[in-house]
């Protein structure tokens, strides 16, 4: 074999274990989307210290004095979730297995979950106002795997739709791994 195909040969391989990597659940991010012109539901959420929960149920304390509210606006025809997060009194730095802090969750008001969405963490001064504002479109992913599957592996808006009152979502900080905020998500629009 020739230097020229060496090169080739060497060259292909790199260009596979790229997309490889790239095309990873683990190492994907939900792209960035364009706000669609309409929307099917919208759903609410005020974040609070004393609703996060522990892996088993229990009640955790989170971060005293921070408050926060999440608005999300859905198209299920085209799987785009629309974020508005707004929290103060929440200090970073962020903190969590998953690619960001900020995550959707399946689970009742007493319940713990894996995140099945993972949203860009807010940015502001410590204490806030710190805002994250934008939309996403599946296929989502959190970069936490559970038996070989990330997390956000099958979640798609219709779910979400289905029964809001199931979902929530928290904020997670260094200090307050298990949860510095949360919320229980209801439909509002």
């Amino acid at each position: 074999m020739g230097l020229r195909s060496i090169r080739w040969v060497g060259g292909a391989l790199c260009a596979v274990a790229g997309l490889a990597l790239t095309a990873s659940p683990a190492l994907a991010e939900d792209a960035p989307v364009p706000e669609p012109p309409t929307f099917t539901s919208t759903l609410t959420a005020t974040l609070t210290p004393d609703a996060v929960r522990a892996d088993d149920g229990a009640p955790v304390p989170g971060q005293q004095g921070a408050t926060g509210t999440f608005t999300l606006r859905l198209n299920s025809q085209q799987n785009i979730v629309c974020y508005d997060i707004q929290v103060t009194g929440v200090t970073p730095p962020f903190s969590s297995p998953a690619r960001t802090a900020t995550h959707l969750q399946e689970g009742q008001p007493n319940e713990s979950g894996n995140p099945r969405m993972a949203f860009p963490d807010p940015q502001g001064p410590p204490g806030g106002p710190m805002t994250s504002k934008g939309c996403l479109q599946g296929p989502f992913t959190t970069g936490v795997i559970v038996g070989g599957v990330d997390t956000g592996t099958g979640f798609a808006v219709t779910d979400l739709e289905a029964n809001p009152a199931a979902w929530f979502v928290d904020i997670h900080t260094e200090q307050y791994r298990t949860g510095a905020l949360r919320g229980q998500l209801s439909k509002t629009g």
